[in-house]
């Protein structure tokens, strides 16, 4: 069984007068959700892995020492004593500039590798003018590395991005669940008090017995109200203590002294200034992320055109026996060694059926790309809106509520002296308690509006 631990609020804490309780606003719960949540933790990986392969990928380009030695003796005769030491350095230019040092003799030496007992040094190039000329696998994966780095960074704010659109939409489902068993109770309160003033009233004959009944009623409606409403609320704490963490390993749980700010307080006078959609879509990170995985291919289908051309390799050695004292008295034009070579498949069968299926993975993320576009501006476009109606609707049903409140206070008033019946209060105090789970619920979808207006622009 997990080791839970109570939710302690570490930043912004706001106590009520009553009871001390800890005010969990959405600011510290998405602080929290950063600085501990699994996912989060899980996330700031995502840039190591860039750099780890960026690492990998300049391995490529290390210099290279090598060195054998091979000696054989019998009979008291040095059969052969092979001795082969090198240094190679890849350039980015596709050329490899190697060196070396040559040391072989033996009485059953092949004279063609004979150092003739002295010290050969060697020092050249190799290049490739066809083939690997102007790219090749390692070039190819440097680059690649390079734009995956930038991807890693990109997968960090979409896993990010995504952990805080659900951190958030769990936050305003407790915090609606939560006000929405509030004002059950409190209506609950109002119409026991009403029973409790109906049933006195009756007793001395000033009302009807059969009032108490209907009162009675619609006090176990609200109690039935009230039990509904702390399941759903006990559920939704459950599903908001997923996102509560200590340091991604420690699953922490919410106190119950904890709650939500007043939902008054989430009733603004002025709609937030938007980013608008056509300016949030630019640099937006997932086109980005795509954009660069259109990059990775297009590497990856140059790299499949070169293997099309034929592989030709020109290589040249300067050597010197190494007994001047310097450089220069040791070069000289007659002492080298060179090679060429040339391979080519006629047909290119293979290699043209690489390029070809490499062109069509390369258009269909082209495609994609493009439907994506398209869909992010629809997203945002219709976030966009959506905040801007539900402020106006919030403000709205702001004055129905006080109006709905103004007419329940004037029933019951007309009801205690005896201008009004008891079905009007029961009927207007119900059409109060419903326009505050209006407003509630719209308030919460506003909320859950500019949520999802931050996870489409990616911007929190």
């Amino acid at each position: 069984m997990k080791n839970k631990i109570l939710f302690i609020l570490i930043i912004f804490l706001k106590f009520a007068v009553f009871g001390q309780k800890q005010i969990l606003n959405y600011q510290s719960f998405i602080a929290t959700v950063l600085q501990h949540h699994p996912i989060a933790v899980k996330a700031g990986l995502r840039p190591k892995m860039g750099e780890a392969k960026v690492l990998k990928a300049k391995g490529g380009f290390d210099v290279k020492l090598k060195g054998s030695i091979n000696q054989k003796y019998f009979e008291q005769k040095e059969y052969f004593s092979y001795q082969n030491y090198g240094l190679e350095i890849p350039t980015w230019f596709g050329i490899r500039l190697n060196g070396g040092y040559s040391n072989n003799h033996g009485v059953f030496i092949n004279p063609e590798k004979s150092t003739s007992n002295t010290d050969l040094w060697n020092a050249g190039l190799s290049v490739n003018l066809g083939n690997g000329l102007w790219i090749d696998k390692r070039r190819a994966e440097l680059k690649q590395a390079k734009i995956y780095q930038e991807s890693s960074l990109l997968e960090q704010q979409l896993i990010l991005n995504q952990l805080l659109y659900d951190a958030s939409i769990a936050y305003w489902e407790w915090y609606k669940a939560y006000h929405k068993a509030q004002i059950y109770q409190s209506s609950l309160a109002i119409v026991q008090q009403r029973f409790n003033n109906i049933k006195q009233s009756c007793n001395a004959g000033d009302k009807p017995q059969i009032d108490t009944l209907k009162v009675y009623i619609q006090a176990q409606n609200r109690q039935l109200d009230v039990e509904k409403s702390m399941l759903e609320l006990k559920n939704k704490q459950a599903k908001l203590e997923i996102f509560l963490w200590k340091e991604g390993v420690i699953p922490l749980e919410i106190s119950k002294k904890t709650s939500p700010p007043d939902y008054h307080n989430n009733i603004e006078e002025v709609t937030p200034v938007l980013i608008h959609p056509d300016s949030a879509v630019q640099n937006h990170p997932q086109l980005l992320y795509y954009q660069n995985n259109i990059n990775i291919a297009k590497i990856e289908t140059r790299l499949k055109r070169e293997q099309l051309k034929p592989k030709i390799e020109l290589r040249y050695n300067a050597l010197s026996n190494g007994h001047q004292n310097t450089l220069a008295e040791n070069y000289s034009i007659e002492n080298y060694k060179w090679g060429a070579g040339i391979s080519y498949n006629l047909f290119t069968r293979k290699e043209r059926g690489m390029l070809k299926i490499q062109e069509l993975k390369l258009r269909e993320k082209e495609l994609t790309l493009t439907g994506k576009q398209a869909e992010v501006q629809y997203k945002l476009q219709a976030s966009y809106n959506s905040v801007q109606s539900l402020f106006e609707q919030v403000k709205t049903l702001k004055n129905a509520v006080e109006g709905y409140q103004l007419l329940f206070e004037a029933e019951q008033h007309l009801y205690n002296v005896g201008e009004s019946t008891l079905f009007l209060v029961n009927t207007r105090d119900k059409d109060r308690v419903k326009s505050l789970i209006n407003l509630l619920d719209i308030i919460y979808k506003k909320e859950q509006a500019q949520a999802n207006y931050h996870y489409q622009t990616m911007r929190w």
